[in-house]
Parts: structure tokens; sequence; C-alpha cells
């Protein structure tokens, strides 16, 4: 049998109402603290209704996850050497827009130390936006570079979202890329 396309749109807009509620209970406790009553009763949804998606608050999260992760825009390729001045920022810009727009669930999981998320952010982040080879022919040298810059960024990152936005998203994108480029060793750098 066919779901209808109202079944559909009621099962999106529960689970919307339980994923809304689980980072609401998450600015107040731990996810250890938040029983299934808890959330069912913010997203005035019965038990048994979360039950028929969920196995625990741990696959909700686990969800919300994989939907922000998922939806991270993927980089172009980029011809030539890189540099501050094109494709590669405006893409990190497109990366950095897509966390402010979806601030609350970024700032709920970044900073509620989920580990697991920012090492999330990372892999996906280094998969979408390959790295490139600078001064520094070692590939192993170069991804540790790569993975101490994005540490960087991963914590400048939290900062910049508990700070409002108090850059624009085209300067953090310069600024991370900057933090890049100098983990990197690569020679031709744009100063901010």
């Amino acid at each position: 049998m066919i779901k209808s396309e109202s079944e559909t749109r009621r099962v999106r807009m529960t689970k919307r109402l339980l994923k809304d509620a689980l980072m609401e209970l998450m600015t107040q406790k731990p996810l250890s603290s938040i029983s299934v009553t808890d959330l069912c009763n913010i997203a005035d949804v019965n038990r048994s209704t979360f039950y028929s998606y969920y196995s625990d608050t741990l696959q909700l999260l686990g969800e919300i996850e994989n939907d922000l992760i998922n939806q991270l825009p993927a980089a172009k390729p980029i011809d030539g050497h890189p540099d501050l001045n094109g494709t590669l920022v405006e893409e990190f810009t497109l990366f950095f827009t897509y966390v402010r727009k979806h601030a609350r669930d970024f700032d709920v999981l970044l900073q509620t130390g989920r580990i697991e998320f920012s090492e999330r952010i990372m892999r996906t982040v280094m998969d979408r936006f390959p790295q490139q080879q600078g001064k520094n022919q070692n590939k192993i040298i170069t991804r540790w570079g790569y993975l101490y810059a994005m540490n960087g960024v991963i914590g400048i990152l939290r900062d910049w979202i508990r700070e409002d936005f108090p850059v624009p998203d085209c300067v953090f994108a310069k600024l991370a890329l900057e933090m890049c480029f100098r983990a990197n060793d690569f020679p031709e750098r744009t100063a901010l």
C-alpha cells in the first residue's frame, strides 16, 4: 500500500516536532537526562508515536545530525592552485551561510559537547573540500595540517555562533581558509 501525501506530510510534521523538542530540551539539560516522556510532552505527541519512528532519543539525535550533515553544501572542483580570492571563498561562504541558517541546531550540537558531531563535520568538510597540496609534499603531514586547521575552524565556529555571528559569512570563510592555508604552508595567500 502506498502512503498518501497527507500521511507523509503528517509523518514529516511529527518528526519535525520531535526534533524541535529535542533541540529545545538539549539547551536545558544533557541528552542523558532527557526522557522520552519529556520529549513527547514538549512535542505534544504520545510515546507510541515516538516509538513508531525512533527506538530512543539517541536515534532521534542521530537523524538530526544526519539531516544537517547531508545537506551541507559540497565544493565544486577547483582548477589550479587555490587562493583566497575566488571560488574557494565562495564555496566556504555557502558552507557558513548554511551554518548560520541552521544556527540553533549547530549551536546546540556543537556547544553540548557532541564530539561525534564535530568529528562528522570535519570528515564531511574534508571529503567535500578536498585537501590541496602545499609546499609540504608529505601527504600525512598535509592531512595533519588540514585536521589541525579544521579543529581550529570548529573552535572558532562555536564562538562565531555563540557571539551571534559578529562578522559576515564571507569574512568568516576567508578566516577559515587562511587557517587552512597556513596549516598547509601554502605560499600564495591574500591577507584578510
